[in-house]
This record gives C-alpha cells, structure tokens and sequence, in this order.
C-alpha cells in the first residue's frame, strides 16, 4: 500500500514539472500561508517566553507594596517653594503585615536612595535599594559572580554591595570586580557580587521600582538606614523639597499561590487604615502575568486566524488549478479508465498531485518562515521562538490543505464517464 501510494505521489510530482510556472504560482500561496503560519507561532513562543521569564522574576507568589506620593498641597511663599512632608510605608506597617496577616510566609523592607557614583571623574546615576539577604531569592536574583548580600552583612552594617554588570561597563571597569570599591555619593562600598543584566518591561520596572535611567545597587538594609538615613532632598528651579520615607517597598511572599488574591485584599485593608492619604499601592505580580498571557493568547489566535486567509487562498488556487488540469487531461482519464483503473485510482491519483503541490508548499513555506522570522525579531525587537512543534504542524496544515481542497476536483475527475471522456477534444 504505502509502495503504491509512494509511486503515486512520484508520478504526481512528473505532472507537476510538465507545467513549472503553474505548478510554482499555485503553490505560492500555501508558501505564503505556512510562512506566516509559522512566523506568527514564533512570536507567540516568544512571547510566552518572555510571560515567563517575568514570572520568574516577580514570583508568582510575590505580592509588592510600594509607596507612592500623595498629591502635592503647598502654597507659595514668596518667589521659592518648600515642601517637607513624610509618606508612604512605615516600619509599623511592616510589622502589622507580619503580625496581623496569616498567609504571609515573609515580608521584607526595602529602603531606596538616589546617588551618583564616582569612578575616578567619570559620575553615573544609580538607585541604591537596601534590602535584607531574602530579597535575591524571592526575586530569584542570582550572581554570576561573587555572592549576595550575607546576614552578617546586614548584621554589623557592612559596606558592601551588589552592582548589575550593566554599571561597571558604564564606568568602564574591565578589572576584577571583586576587589573594587565604588563611591556612592560621598561612601565607599566594596563589590562583593555582579549580577547579570536584565531587560525589563514598563510593568515589571513599576512593579520593582527599577528606573531604566539609573544603575541598581544593592546594599544592606541596615547600612542604607545607618549611611544615608530616610531623609531626601531635592531642589529645581524655585523649589525646593524635602521628604522622609521609611519604606519605599515592602516585599511579601505567600504561603501558597492559592493565597495570593486574598493576602492582596488584607494587605490592602491593614494599610488603608492607617494611610488616608492612600499614599501607597499594592501590585499583584500573578494577575499582571495572567493579564497579559490573556491578552498574548488572542493575538496570538487573531494573528494565527490572518494567516490562515492565505492558506485559503492558496487552496482556493488549487481547486482552480486542478479544475483546469482535469478538463486538459479527460481524454487522459478515460484512457485510463477504459484500461481498467477504477474511480479510486483517479482520486488517488489527483490527490497525489495536490498533496505533491501542498508539500512542496509546505516546504517552502518553512524555509521562508525562518528568514520572515529573523527580520520580524530584527525590526521589532521581539523575542521570537521557532520550535519543532511548529514547524511539524505547519506541514501537516499544508498536507491538510493539499487533500482537502483537492478532494473537489479529483472526485469531479473520478465522476467522468469514461466513454465521453475518451471521445473529448
């Protein structure tokens, strides 16, 4: 059986080079179709990728408070403007998160403060987070060299840090990392751990207080209350501000994923009443994640659902193009009929031909994809995947379109009766 169909399949592809450009014209449209087909799964994968990686960082079972200015209420005295004013999360709130809400597994603080660091006279910006040693784990931060912030090191204050690769190659530093010392502001730290560089999206750098204009730091909690203290200052062109923050971030992580819509909802009644102002928010990493797979996966469909108009319209090419063969070969078919070849044979064999025509398509079409899909990744900066499964599926489609709208004119071939088709001119 396969032998037969085999020999089939081959005397269809002798058919197809006896009209080449026919044969490259219909087939450009199932080209066009898996291309597509393909190059929009890609984007998918890549997307889906990405949906992942960020779940990795924020932690499904992360729940982020962070605080947040309330509106601004001053009134002119003269030609300059002050403001000092406290908001935002405080040390009582974190110890009412930990003391009051059941389904906390922890709760850590975060202290951030802006400063330039020196390398000899080159100066770039950087957010200094204070942060205690669970926050690299909860956020899944690992070193690529050195280590992360000990509890010793948060114990007795040490100046020390971990800095993001993207800073020393912004100050230039080629040397060991490990044996520096950075000035932040007007303090020496000394580099004990290099993380890997990350890209972040406008929901992520939100959710994680990350300004893309800035270099991350990451010092010990204590040694960021101890060296720089919680107040700020700012000034502009007739104003000037000062601020105290306690905490600009509070880290929690639940128990159980289960967990995290509820623990949201009694973070959000603990702090509420105790900040009228409403000078803080609270951000749910696992409905930001789920938003946004929902959203990927209906483009994704849509996109998936356009490119299929070009598959139908190749199909639609075949039907016209074998239409127009079976009216040229009639005589051909009932030859072969009066020879002895029954109605299944001519579908056989007409099926052979489109399936021929839809594989090479197939082929083709994947061959495309893969550069389609390169400059997609090139112009827009997508992150694109091309797995096996896609490329599999694509060529079953194409074998599906090349029997299904194939079906129509070979049984219409089968169908002629064999003493008019012989008598045809």
């Amino acid at each position: 059986m396969l032998a037969h169909l085999a020999e089939e399949f081959g005397l269809g592809l002798r058919n197809l080079r006896r009209y080449k450009l026919r044969s490259f014209l219909t087939t450009l449209g199932i080209v066009f179709g898996i291309s597509s087909v393909i190059a929009m799964m890609a984007v998918g994968a890549g997307a889906r990728a990405e949906i992942l990686r960020q779940m990795r960082h924020l932690g499904v079972r992360n729940v982020i408070c962070n605080s947040v200015r309330p509106p601004r209420t001053q009134k002119p005295t003269g030609q300059e403007e002050e403001w000092l004013g406290q908001f935002g999360l405080t040390f009582d709130d974190l110890d009412r998160i930990r003391e009051t809400v059941p389904t906390v597994e922890r709760a850590l603080p975060v202290h951030t403060v802006k400063k330039g660091i020196w390398r000899g006279s080159k100066r770039i910006d950087a957010k200094i987070f204070g942060v205690l040693p669970e926050h690299f784990e909860t956020l899944n931060l690992r070193p690529e060299v050195g280590r992360i912030l000990s509890p010793l090191d948060v114990e007795k204050a040490e100046r020390v840090c971990v800095v993001r690769r993207r800073l020393l190659n912004d100050l230039g530093i080629v040397e060991d990392p490990l044996r520096l010392d950075l000035r932040l502001g007007t303090v020496y730290f000394r580099v004990v751990g290099v993380l890997a560089d990350e890209e972040y999206d406008s929901p992520t750098q939100k959710a994680l207080s990350i300004d893309t204009r800035s270099s991350e730091v990451y010092v010990p909690f204590r040694t960021v209350l101890k060296t720089y203290g919680l107040m700020s200052t700012s000034s502009q062109a007739g104003s000037y501000e000062q601020t105290r923050i306690e905490l600009d971030q509070i880290l929690v992580r639940v128990r159980s994923e289960d967990d995290v819509a509820d623990t949201a909802r009694m973070l959000e009644t603990v702090l509420a009443k105790f900040h009228e102002k409403r000078d803080f928010e609270i951000l749910v990493p696992l409905e930001m994640l789920r938003q946004r797979r929902e959203t990927q996966r209906v483009f994704s469909v849509v996109m998936i659902l356009t490119a299929g108009i070009s598959l139908l319209v190749g199909g639609i090419g075949i039907v016209n193009i074998m239409l127009a063969t079976v009216a040229e070969r009639t005589r051909e078919i009932g030859i072969r009929r009066a020879l002895g070849a029954k109605r299944r044979h001519i579908v056989e064999q007409f099926l052979m031909e489109t399936l021929a025509i839809a594989t090479l398509g197939g082929v083709l079409g994947c061959l495309v994809s893969f550069g389609g899909v390169a400059g997609i990744e090139s112009a827009t900066q997508w992150r694109t995947i091309v797995t096996p499964a896609s490329v599999v599926l694509a060529l079953g489609i194409s074998c599906a379109v090349g029997i299904l709208f194939g079906l129509y004119p070979a049984v219409r071939a089968a169908r002629l009766h064999p003493i008019e088709a012989l008598r045809h001119e």
